[in-house]
């Protein structure tokens, strides 16, 4: 009897077929749901802030979303603007203009390199890669990137104009970087600031499901080491509201900001208005503090699911997790170098999860033992019969 015979004999509800995805970070119906209760009630504003939101116009966004953007990123309305849905978008256009006109002391170029800690988000990875940057992976320490590792490579390599961050509840191993360990590169980043930027994506800015450090915002640790303008920080309300109708928000200096509406004037003739207007009045209505508690409620639930299947996995030698206190996701190494083999026969077994190598440059994981696990989205039955065809596999391959 092979591996995949025995687990299904284990667990005869496989034979029904049915299918279980942990590849993406998804909101789960639950808490879209949620929100569409309150959008509901809302009525559709076509005026704010003494601004037609029907027409052009507003490249920065209208004042009451740039208020909203500050607000969730820690940041000023004067240096934040909002534009449409997804801030990969948003970095994909600063990199454009970095690339294409350049910013006051970030120009990005065919030599350029770009620093990626890693495990890392993948779409970051493909964004860079589709600009032909060369990438340069760098591991973690407990409270952030890998500085040693940081530094070695600064003083080996030339041409090495930026950094790649998810800063809080990092996707996927759910590192939230400390303030020493983001002054400590920063300073190391000082030497470099007439060509660097720092792409700084707050996506989980406000995800905490359990106590987690209080960290200064990053504007004021680039303003201690003469970073400014190379500060970009991202964020949006995608996995707080509605992921596929929310607006993102970018804040960096004014220069900056300048040269990148310039940049996007090209592409653009301004934001959806409407949707701003739509999200200033569900906050009137909905707090974020109090959206982001109701949010917990759903999730944290499903953390402690995942954390419970993959204890069983460490507790038996069979691996290792980071158990992230806020975001979306989970982090596990194999203790063979064989993630290939695991995932493979759980798509068998009809349970998805990304490719080996997904949350690495180039999807290159040295190890061969890293697996990104997304729970946010499934049922909690879904998701626990999703853990145990993983812990299964494991058990079985291991």
């Amino acid at each position: 009897m092979n591996i995949l015979e025995q687990i299904r004999k284990e667990h005869p509800w496989l034979e029904a077929n049915r299918a279980f995805d942990l590849r993406r970070g998804k909101p789960s119906n639950l808490q879209l749901d949620n929100t569409q209760s309150i959008l509901e009630t809302i009525e559709t504003q076509f005026h704010m802030d003494g601004i037609d939101l029907r027409n052009y116009g507003e490249p920065c966004g209208i004042p009451s979303a740039r208020a909203l953007g500050a607000e969730i990123l820690g940041t000023n309305a004067n240096e934040t603007i909002a534009l449409d849905n997804s801030s990969l978008t948003l970095m994909h256009q600063t990199l454009a203009c970095a690339y294409f006109l350049g910013f006051k002391s970030s120009k990005i170029d065919t030599v350029s390199k770009i620093l990626c800690p890693a495990p890392g988000y993948d779409r970051h990875f493909k964004l860079i890669e589709n600009f032909g940057i060369e990438m340069i992976t760098i591991p973690f320490q407990d409270d952030g990137p890998d500085l040693n590792a940081i530094e070695a490579i600064l003083k080996k390599e030339k041409n090495v104009h930026g950094i790649a961050c998810v800063p809080r509840h990092s996707n996927p191993t759910g590192h939230t970087y400390s303030d020493e360990n983001v002054r400590s590169m920063f300073e190391m980043f000082s030497a470099l600031n007439n060509n660097f930027m720092i792409l700084w994506d707050n996506a989980y800015a406000c995800h905490d499901l359990k106590n987690t450090i209080e960290q200064t915002n990053a504007k004021s640790l680039a303003k201690e080491f003469n970073l400014e303008d190379n500060l970009f920080q991202f964020g949006s309300t995608s996995k707080i509201t509605l992921a596929g109708s929310g607006i993102s928000f970018l804040s960096s200096s004014t220069k900056n900001l300048e040269a990148f509406i310039e940049y996007r004037n090209g592409l653009a003739v301004g934001p959806n208005k409407m949707n701003q207007g739509l999200h200033v009045e569900y906050f009137k209505k909905m707090p974020i503090k109090k959206q982001m508690q109701k949010m917990k409620e759903i999730l944290l639930p499903k953390f402690e699911i995942t954390k419970n299947y993959l204890n069983i996995l460490k507790e038996n030698n069979l691996g290792d997790f980071s158990e992230p206190t806020g975001g979306y996701f989970f982090s596990y190494d194999s203790n063979k170098p064989n993630c290939h083999e695991i995932i493979d026969n759980c798509k068998q077994l009809n349970l998805k999860l990304l490719p080996a190598g997904s949350s690495f440059p180039y999807n290159n994981d040295p190890e061969n033992k890293n697996i990104r696990i997304a729970p946010s989205f499934p049922e909690n039955d879904e998701l626990e019969k999703s853990m145990k065809i993983l812990t299964s596999v494991v058990k079985h391959l291991n």
